[in-house]
C-alpha cells in the first residue's frame, strides 16, 4: 500500500516550509518535494557564480 509522508512545519530554517514524501508499496521514494514560502532571492543573484563564494554572499551574519 502506497503512503504519502508529510513533515509540516519543518524548523531550524527561516520562514515556512514543508516536505512531502509519496512512498509506493515496495517501499521506495516515489517522490519527494520541498516546499519553502519564503523568497530571499539569492537565488537569481548567484546563479553562475562559484559555489565557494555562497557561504559569504549568502550568509545573515
Amino acid at each position: 500500500m502506497s503512503r504519502t509522508i508529510e513533515i509540516n512545519p519543518v524548523t531550524r530554517i527561516e520562514g515556512h516550509a514543508k516536505v512531502h514524501i509519496d512512498v509506493a508499496d515496495d517501499g521506495k521514494v516515489s517522490s519527494a518535494t520541498m516546499h519553502v514560502l519564503e523568497y530571499r532571492g539569492f537565488e537569481r543573484i548567484v546563479q553562475g557564480m562559484q559555489v565557494e563564494l555562497m557561504p559569504t554572499l549568502t550568509s545573515r551574519t
